[in-house]
């Protein structure tokens, strides 16, 4: 019995880091404080995932050198960066346009140099 309790405590110890939430390293910090000051710059909506699996939506309206704040229809609630598991913001108008044009002009040539092909 005593064998049976001291690998159980072992095990209980050696293992406790892998039930442990996982806390983001300083890079995924600074990358997710980056994203937030992008966000702010251009008053874009966000949306946030947290370690412990809520989501928010959302603008930033307010930063710190620790957290921030999102705001959404009135209610605001803080959090630190360190809380983030994800941070995602849509696509600016303006680059949507930029893409779309893109892709189009692309097409237009596509058919075009096709059309050239066959004249020849």
């Amino acid at each position: 019995m005593k064998k049976l309790f001291s690998v159980v405590l072992i095990f209980t110890v050696a293992c406790s880091p892998l039930w442990a939430s996982p806390s983001p390293d300083q890079k995924h910090v600074d990358s997710v404080k980056k994203k937030v000051v992008e966000c702010m710059e251009h008053d874009r909506r966000t949306t946030i995932e947290t370690y412990d699996n809520r989501r928010l939506q959302g603008s930033i309206s307010e930063a710190t050198a620790d957290n921030f704040v999102v705001t959404n229809e009135g209610r605001s609630t803080t959090l630190s960066y360190t809380d983030v598991k994800k941070i995602k913001s849509p696509m600016s108008a303006g680059r949507k346009r930029a893409i779309v044009t893109g892709i189009v002009m692309a097409g237009l040539f596509g058919l075009l140099a096709g059309a050239l092909s066959q004249d020849k």
